[in-house]
């Protein structure tokens, strides 16, 4: 053997080395780039990427599931096919600050599925760079936080509401005294025999309408005070004060509400929360008789209810377009609304949960058959004591 040969030799044994060495490496590299690529699959957050034209070049599955687009339906497509038309000036700010290699963390915005629905997203996009260090693209990541949104809004939606009940109860506080004083005055005109009847009929008018605006502050100062305590309420009291505070919004509806209070015991518990309870529950129906209608609201009272206790059944029924068995499984989920952006799917979620704190339920029938539709909610609530013997039945209608 040669030196040359031998040298040959060693620069075979060198490369056989070298490609030991070199082949780990790059099987290194190549599960790295597949763990990645699982990763991205898997994950909970929909991430996109796309070039600086903005045309989507991948979409995992987890941007699937949020926006309902496949990812053979989006690769190749723009990114604006996920952005309302009113946002879509976002995208060219975005895709400058992309071309100068800045990242955007936790953008909140919209985007729209393929079912035209609105999402709330919070966006991180990060600049994709080649090998040489150019920028070609960004990356995507999108979370879905609506659920958070609602949250915040129903939290903002209830300290205005909060905020509102102590303004009205000190309105209500403020013109309790002058209220008084023209009642007064209101009757020692009527009262006045010299008058004619002209003026004393005016002077009745206006004793009603005083007495009128005296009630209203009334009840709205009972909605804000008894809201802390529990105590002894009776329930066809309950209900005319749901009744008549919302008079202005069952009036212009053309809906007509029939009274039937069959329950004569007294219940115990939070008064203004049961109020919340059926004035979410009136309420709803009104949404539900677009082009007016009537509205059933009776109070029976039995003995064997709740765990077979004497309890209270107060029915609110209407005919309404009755509510279809998709959205008959959703009812009493949080959030869950068929009034799109009139409700935020709160009221009967939380509803139930009065009604269960108060060791009661709420149960539903419904139906949308043409000329039989309707829903009935039903709240049974126990009594704390023996039912009391029951009265006969009082029925009023009123507009």
């Amino acid at each position: 053997m040669t030196w040359g040969d031998s040298s040959s030799s060693a620069e075979q044994v060198q490369t056989i080395d070298d490609r030991k060495t070199k082949e780990p490496l790059n099987v290194s590299l190549e599960q790295a780039a597949f763990h990645l690529a699982a990763i991205v699959e898997s994950s909970d957050d929909a991430i996109v990427s796309k070039d600086l034209t903005g045309i989507v070049t991948t979409w995992n599955a987890a941007a699937e599931r949020l926006f309902g687009w496949t990812a053979e339906e989006m690769i190749g497509k723009s990114i604006l096919t996920i952005i309302p038309s009113e946002l879509q000036h976002e995208e060219t700010g975005i895709l400058n600050r992309i071309r100068e290699g800045r990242r955007i963390e936790h953008y909140e915005t919209e985007r729209v599925r393929k079912n035209g629905e609105r999402v709330w997203v919070s966006l991180t996009i990060s600049p994709v760079k080649s090998p040489t260090g150019k920028i070609v693209g960004a990356s995507k990541i999108a979370r879905d936080i609506s659920d958070r949104k609602k949250v915040q809004e129903a939290l903002i939606q209830s300290e205005k509401l909060a905020a509102t009940g102590r303004m009205a109860a000190a309105i209500a506080h403020e013109i309790n005294n002058p209220l008084e004083a023209v009642t007064n005055l209101a009757y020692l005109i009527f009262s006045d025999a010299q008058l004619n009847e002209k003026t004393r009929a005016y002077a009745k008018l206006l004793l009603q309408e005083a007495g009128r605006a005296s009630e209203i502050a009334k009840q709205s100062l009972a909605f804000y005070r008894d809201a802390g305590k529990p105590g002894n309420f009776a329930i066809s009291e309950l209900l005319d004060d749901v009744i008549n505070v919302n008079c202005h919004k069952l009036e212009p509806h053309g809906v007509r509400v029939t009274r039937d209070y069959r329950a004569s015991a007294p219940l115990f518990g939070y008064a203004s929360e049961i109020r919340q309870v059926f004035s979410n529950l009136i309420l709803n129906a009104v949404d539900a008789m677009p082009n007016g209608g009537e509205i059933l609201v009776r109070s029976t009272q039995f003995s064997e209810g709740v765990n077979g206790k004497p309890s209270i059944r107060v029915s609110i029924a209407d005919n309404g377009i009755g509510i279809t068995p998709e959205s008959r499984t959703r009812l009493f989920e949080p959030f869950f609304t068929t009034k799109k952006t009139h409700g935020n799917g709160l009221g009967l979620w939380v509803s139930q949960g009065i009604a269960e704190k108060h060791g009661g339920h709420i149960s539903v029938r419904t139906c949308t058959v043409p000329g039989h539709s309707g829903t009935v909610f039903s709240v049974v609530l126990p009594l704390p004591t023996a039912p009391s013997v029951q009265q006969p039945s009082a029925q009023r209608t009123v507009a």
